[in-house]
Order: C-alpha cells, then sequence, then structure tokens
C-alpha cells in the first residue's frame, strides 16, 4: 500500500481515506445536477427545433394570406419547346382572355464597314494628326482622342476599350486576297439610331476644294418634277431598316435607277509610270513594306464627302415589329412592355404562323403554395409527435398539445362567405387522414379551381380566412415574445439557477476536503509522536 504526503508520519494510507469520504458526500449529489442539467439542454434544444418547424410552417401561411397570390396571372403559350418565338411575363393587372400574336421582325443594332481596299494591313497608319473621332447611335454618343500615327489596329483596341463606350464592337477582318477591312457594330437597336462615326478635324483633302468659277449655282425652284410620277403609297410601318414592306405585304422594291451611260476615261501609258509609286513613297503616302501611312481619319468616319465608312444594305438599325388582334406595334427593342397591359412580351424569334397566348389565374402558383402549406403541417406535426412521445424529452409538454389541438381546430372549422362555393379547406381536395396528418387530391382541387376560382381567396386570405385564423394563432407562439420562445428562456433561466447550485455545492465540498485534510493532518503528526514515543520506550526496556 503507497502511502501519500498525508499519512506519512503514521505510516497510513490518510490520503485515500480523504478522497473516499469526500467523494461519498460529492459524487452523487453532483450526478443529480449533471443529469439535471443534461435534461435541460435536451429540452432547450428540443424546444428549438419545435420553435424553427412552427416558423416554417408559419411562413407557409403567411404565404398563403398573401392577396395577390390569387391575383396574379398565368400565361400559356401554344409553341413547342425548343422552337419559343416569345415569352410573355404577367402581372395582376393583366385581363384574362386569348390573343394572337405574330412576331414580323426583330429589332437589331447596326453595322459599318470599309470598302474593298481601302485598307491593306492592321499597321495602316490612319491619322497624321491629334483628332477626335465621335460614335453616335440615337441618343447615345461617346467620344475618343486619336493621337498622331495611330495605326488600325491600335484605333480598334481603343474603341473597344472605352469608358464611355455604349455598345460598339470594332473589329477587323481580312478576306486573303490583300483586302483588310474595318466594320464596326453598334448594339443599340431600333429604327433611326445607326451607327455614325464623325471624324471632328478639318477636312483637309485637297478633293474637297472646289473651283467656284467653274460651277453654276443651281437653284432648287429651277428643278422641274415630273408630272407623270404617281404618288407612292405610304405606310407608316415602312421605315428605313424594315425587311418588310408592311404597306403591300412583300419585301420593300429595290430603288430603280435609270442607268446612265458613262464614258471611260482613257488615260495614255505616258500618263501610267512608275515614278508614281516613286511619288507616293517619296511623299510618305505608302511605306516600303507595303503599309499605307497617307491614309486621314475620313477612313474611320461615316459622315462627309470622303468617309471611308458605309452601312451595307439590311444592316441598318431597325425596330422590332409584332401583331397582336391584328394590330401592328412597333418598338425599338424586342420587348414590348407597353404593348397590352398587364404583359410584357418578348419577341424571340420571327414567325411564320399565329402563336395564341391564354391569359388566366395563375392556378399553378396557388397550388404550389397548398401543397407546401400541407408539407409544412405535416412536418410540423411529425415533430410534435416525436417530441411527445413516451420516454420523450418534451412528454406532457402543456404548449405543444394545446398547440396542436387549437391548429386541428382551425382546419376543421369554416372560414370565408358561408355563402360561397367553398366553406373549407376540405372542399377544395384536401383530406385528413386518422393522424391528422394532411394530403390533396390533385383532381378535385383543379375541379375546384375551374369551379369557383374567385372563392379562393375569401376562404383562404379572406379577413376571416383559414391563413388569416392561422396566422393569429401563431402569432401567439412565435417572435420573441412567443410563447416558445418564453419556455425557452424559462429552461435557461433552470439551466443557470442549477449551474449556480453545482457551483456552490462544488465549493462547499472544496471546503469539506479541506477540513478533513486539516483534521488528518494533525491525526497524523500526533500518531508520528506516538510511534516515536513508543520506539523510545521499546529501545528503553531493550536495555534494562
Amino acid at each position: 500500500m503507497s502511502v501519500g504526503s498525508l499519512g506519512a508520519g503514521s505510516g497510513m494510507d490518510l490520503e485515500s481515506l480523504v478522497k473516499k469520504m469526500v467523494s461519498a458526500q460529492r459524487d452523487a449529489k453532483v450526478k443529480l445536477y449533471q443529469d439535471k442539467l443534461n435534461g435541460y439542454e435536451a429540452e432547450l434544444s428540443a424546444l428549438g427545433k419545435v420553435g424553427s418547424a412552427i416558423d416554417s410552417f408559419k411562413s407557409s401561411v403567411d404565404t398563403l394570406n398573401d392577396d395577390t397570390l390569387f391575383t396574379g396571372r398565368d400565361a400559356k403559350i401554344a409553341q413547342a419547346e425548343g422552337e419559343e418565338v416569345i415569352s410573355i411575363s404577367t402581372d395582376n393587372t393583366a385581363s384574362n382572355g386569348s390573343y394572337a400574336i405574330d412576331v414580323n421582325q426583330l429589332a437589331k443594332g447596326s453595322r459599318v464597314m470599309s470598302a474593298p481596299g481601302l485598307f491593306s494591313s492592321a499597321d495602316d497608319v490612319i491619322t497624321q494628326k491629334d483628332a477626335d473621332l465621335t460614335f453616335q447611335a440615337g441618343d447615345n454618343e461617346f467620344t475618343i482622342n486619336v493621337k498622331a500615327g495611330t495605326t488600325l489596329s491600335e484605333l480598334r483596341n481603343q474603341i473597344n476599350t472605352s469608358e464611355d463606350n455604349f455598345g460598339v464592337s470594332a473589329n477587323l477582318v481580312d478576306d486573303g486576297n490583300g483586302n483588310l477591312f474595318f466594320t464596326a457594330t453598334s448594339a443599340i437597336e431600333g429604327s433611326g439610331n445607326s451607327l455614325k462615326i464623325i471624324n471632328s478635324s478639318p477636312i483637309t483633302n485637297e478633293a474637297e476644294t472646289l473651283n467656284e468659277d467653274s460651277s453654276e449655282e443651281v437653284v432648287a425652284d429651277d428643278i422641274e418634277e415630273p408630272e407623270d410620277i404617281a404618288e407612292a403609297e405610304v405606310d407608316e410601318l415602312d421605315l428605313p431598316g424594315d425587311d418588310v414592306d408592311f404597306a403591300n405585304d412583300g419585301p420593300i422594291p429595290e430603288d430603280e435607277v435609270d442607268e446612265v451611260e458613262v464614258e471611260p476615261v482613257e488615260a495614255s501609258a505616258e500618263e501610267i509610270t512608275d515614278s508614281s509609286v516613286d511619288n507616293d513613297l517619296a511623299e510618305g503616302n505608302v511605306a516600303a513594306d507595303g503599309v499605307n501611312t497617307g491614309l486621314t481619319l475620313d477612313s474611320i468616319s461615316t459622315e462627309g464627302v470622303f468617309a471611308g465608312l458605309y452601312t451595307p444594305l439590311g444592316d441598318e438599325a431597325r425596330d422590332a415589329v409584332i401583331t397582336v388582334d391584328g394590330i401592328q406595334i412597333r418598338n425599338s427593342s424586342n420587348t414590348f412592355d407597353e404593348a397590352v397591359a398587364g404583359l410584357s412580351i418578348e419577341a424571340l424569334d420571327v414567325t411564320d404562323k399565329t402563336t395564341r397566348v391564354d391569359i388566366s389565374y395563375d392556378q399553378k402558383t396557388v397550388k404550389e403554395a397548398i401543397e407546401e402549406f400541407i408539407s409544412s403541417y405535416n412536418e410540423l406535426l411529425d415533430l410534435f409527435q416525436a417530441s411527445t412521445d413516451k420516454g420523450a424529452v418534451l412528454n406532457g409538454n402543456s404548449m405543444i398539445r394545446n398547440l396542436q389541438s387549437s391548429l386541428s381546430t382551425q382546419l376543421m372549422s369554416s372560414h370565408g362567405k358561408t355563402t360561397g362555393t367553398f366553406t373549407s379547406i376540405f372542399d377544395l381536395g384536401v383530406k385528413m387522414d386518422n393522424t391528422g396528418r394532411l394530403s390533396l387530391n390533385s383532381t378535385k382541387f383543379n375541379s375546384a379551381m375551374d369551379r369557383g376560382f374567385s372563392d379562393i381567396a375569401p376562404l383562404i386570405a379572406g379577413e376571416d380566412g383559414l391563413a388569416k385564423s392561422l396566422e393569429n394563432l401563431l402569432d401567439n407562439y412565435t417572435g420573441s415574445g412567443g410563447m416558445t420562445n418564453t419556455l425557452k428562456d424559462s429552461v435557461r433561466d433552470s439551466i443557470d439557477n442549477t449551474e449556480e447550485t453545482l457551483e456552490a455545492y462544488e465549493d462547499r465540498m472544496a471546503r469539506y476536503e479541506e477540513s478533513l485534510r486539516e483534521k488528518f493532518t494533525g491525526l497524523d503528526s500526533r500518531l508520528a509522536n506516538m510511534n516515536a514515543q513508543g520506539g523510545y520506550l521499546n529501545s528503553v526496556l531493550a536495555k534494562m
């Protein structure tokens, strides 16, 4: 037997004796406190789960209690999946009914490009002096400053990276035959919004200087208009950029231009010599490597006499055009927000036949909300059952028992107008089994929707509706002042009190152990003295 410091004098294991005496007093009582704390913690956790389930159920009730749930509209479009030509979103101001919609034309932006032979290399220098280049499309505009010596490639990057760029994309396209094309595409849609590129620098091309002495002034009044030209049919939908002639229901005919015979100008062989190339090199127009350095910024302009860019036929910006019930509607974008009240129509593709659209109450969303309500209610019921079963931590909890009974009563009660088509949620196809769980008969529900949709809102979301009654009931259990949180606060208080009591008891046991040590230390000392005296007497007696 080992002997600790306590008992060293007497030779007795007093240390073990003290620990056993303290354990006999402490362990059983401390275990009671710990079990009590564990029970409170388990109860608090269970109440937390119940509170979360009640909050979730209340969210589904709040969804049902929203009037807009029963005023929403749904658009059913007769189009195959993957072949959509229109997309429609609705609000509760849309009128129920059917619409016949055609997409005649999609809105698009514009594109400009350079003429063949104007550029031959991305290194072509397009200006010999600083100048501003302005890009316009409708009300949109931005300007970049082009430095002297800027190449075609550098200009492209400058345009595409401009912070003020409203949607212009510049590109360079090589046709493989020695021609490099500069193109610029604008994302701004709508008739009249075709891209314009304007060179703000003074025009210095010698060709602009006209000999005023050799020209004759032509007065507009002196030009006689032929009398035999019939007035052309005009349709307000036929604007520049359209692909369809809405007045004549066919493609817009090309303008007829009288052919004018032009006498070719012949140059003598003496006038065409290799010296012209030498002159270009000498004047700095063409570098030795073939790069054109004699261009002006007009080559990247769409405006003016010497503009180098043009808009190809069919690349003009144009409107979107749809026909709704025989009425043609034009818009600068493919989304028509104001064409039909309550509808937002997006044109996706040109149609070759009329598309039928049916607008009706959004029964699908209502059904989904009721299904979510049923699912949430069943989850709450299952949790109540598991939490209050025999041996469960919340067995006998009065709050859960009262809430479960109140919910069942509310479901079984009549709601809404007593003279309406429906008086309870069970008239809509909801069923309750012998365990209290709910389910939905879809066939009966759909039939009820068709039979009296307008009577469903008062039944569920009306002033005396089911959702309103349930919401008032659940308000007593949710929120900071609800019964659930009040009960959890009570459990927390019990935990705090028990922990304080346990701590006080542990302090008392520590003092008890200290007093035992003091007593046994004195006993050990006296026993040590007695042992010493006994040894002395034994030694004296042995000598006699």
